[in-house]
This record gives structure tokens, sequence and C-alpha cells, in this order.
């Protein structure tokens, strides 16, 4: 059996030091995930409120994902701990008011080169649903379960569990062989979808047919976030970060075959069920 020990002798990290290994699974309404992607993560991982990384030289960093498993995204040299009060005041982070409200040490983490081929891909299993977030890596048994495609972002869930970020859905749309169910999958359909500013609940509503199904409307946010659409095109332009805040999901699938005229109809039936004209982001 391959652990991720063994895996990381390999690759040069000296595991007689003293390593913590870290499993980032937030469930206050942080997505840890997004906080990667977005470049806010270190800083979230380097506030704790209890001394979770001392007597710790290195720190093997994941985040949670589904059947108890953790995705590996970096080791980090434990290089100083800092006592302090609270989250600072004046800087402006997703997770702020959510989490790190009574943060008291701060460690300067720097991150080591040398695992950059493992990172967003090496997944390891996670041991039973008691085992703390973090523990000593000498005292636990992560099982390597696979090395994903570079570019892989998800396995296709089923087009009405689609809820993906930004970030996901242009990674996508840019790597079409390592995501290739996706792209079969959302061109074989039209759609009804929506689009969430989780900032602030406001909802878009959508809809998509054609050649390319909803995979060539798609490809057009990927771009950007907001695919022209008005509301959301002021949204990103007033603060580029709120396009992390995104969410794009499907509401109905409708067959390719189907007229402009019926596309439309169906499109229209979903904005008066949720009122996106009047209270969300839709214009008409």
């Amino acid at each position: 059996m391959l652990t991720l020990n063994i895996l990381l002798k390999m690759y040069d990290l000296d595991i007689t030091k003293s390593i913590k290994i870290a499993r980032h699974q937030d469930t206050r309404g942080v997505d840890v995930h997004e906080l990667f992607a977005s470049g806010h993560f270190e800083l979230y991982q380097s506030y704790q409120e209890r001394n979770e990384f001392k007597d710790c030289e290195y720190l093997v960093s994941t985040l949670g994902i589904d059947n108890s498993q953790a995705l590996f995204i970096g080791v980090y040299e434990v290089k100083s701990i800092t006592p302090v009060t609270g989250f600072p005041e004046d800087v402006d982070v997703p997770f702020r008011g959510k989490a790190k409200l009574r943060r008291k040490y701060r460690y300067e983490l720097v991150k080591v080169p040398g695992f950059e081929d493992l990172e967003h891909r090496l997944v390891i299993k996670w041991a039973g649903v008691a085992q703390g977030w973090c523990v000593k890596i000498d005292t636990f048994t992560n099982e390597v379960v696979q090395l994903l495609p570079k570019g892989f972002v998800r396995d296709f869930p089923g087009y009405l569990d689609i809820n993906i970020s930004f970030h996901e859905l242009q990674g996508i749309v840019n790597d079409p062989n390592a995501n290739a169910i996706w792209h079969k999958m959302l061109s074989s359909v039209g759609a009804v979808y929506l689009i969430v500013d989780t900032k602030e609940g406001k909802q878009y509503v959508g809809a998509a047919s054609g050649k390319e199904g909803l995979l060539g409307r798609w490809k057009e946010y990927a771009i950007n976030g907001h695919g022209n659409n008005t509301k959301l095109k002021e949204l990103i332009e007033a603060d580029p970060q709120r396009i992390h805040t995104f969410k794009y999901t499907i509401l109905q699938t409708l067959p390719r075959t189907l007229t402009q005229n019926e596309v439309l109809r169906e499109e229209g039936k979903y904005k008066d069920k949720l009122g996106t004209r009047a209270y969300g982001l839709n214009l008409n």
C-alpha cells in the first residue's frame, strides 16, 4: 500500500522531522476550495484559535473532499508562532464574520517547493469520523487513493446536482481533455440555468440551447464570469473579487431541438417563480 509518508519521502521531504497533516473543511459557510482558488487560503490557514501547529516543523495541508478523503495542496515550513488577539480588522477577506473570529495564534508558513506535481491532484484517504482535523503525520496512516489528471476539476455529479464556482467552471471549460465527461454532458442538452451571487443571495436566470447546448453558453461565462449580462457585469466591475462568490447551477435541462421561443418560455417561468426580475439580477 502506498501511503502519503512514503510518497513525501520519495519527493525528498525529511519525514524524520516533526510533521503534522491538516484537513481543512469549514462548516460555517466558508468554502475552503474557493478560498484556495481566490488566493485567500494561506491567510485563512495561518490564523488559528488553538495552537494547532505547535511543536511542528512542517505542515502538510489538504482540503476535505467527499468519501472521507482529502486533496493535497502543499507542504509548508512552520517558521514562527505569534500570539494575536482576533483577526486584523483592516484585511478584507471572504471569510470575515464567518470564521477566524477569536484567533489567538498566527503562524508564519512558507510553502516548500518541489511538490507542485501533486498539488490539487493527489487524493488521500482520511481516517474515521472521530479523527481530528490536524494530527501528527507519524501517527496517521494516509493511503494514497489516486492521482488525478492535470486540469481535472471534479467528477460530473448529474445535471441537477451541479453547483460549481467560477474557478471550477473555468477549469472545466479550459481543459476539455481532463474534463471530457463534463464537455460531453453539457453539450448534449439545452438548459435553464441559475447563477447565484452568494455574497448577497441575488439570482440570475438564463437559458441555453443550440449546437453546443449549455456548454456553449457557459463557455462565455468562463471568460469573465458574467457572460455580458448587465447586472452581473456591474457587480464584477465594481469589485473584481465578486466573481469568486458566483455559483453556477442548472434548474432544468431542455432538448437542444426546442425553438428559441420555447426556450424563452421555459426561462420566463423560472424568472417568475424566483422573482429575479423584481428582486434579482435579471433586467427582463
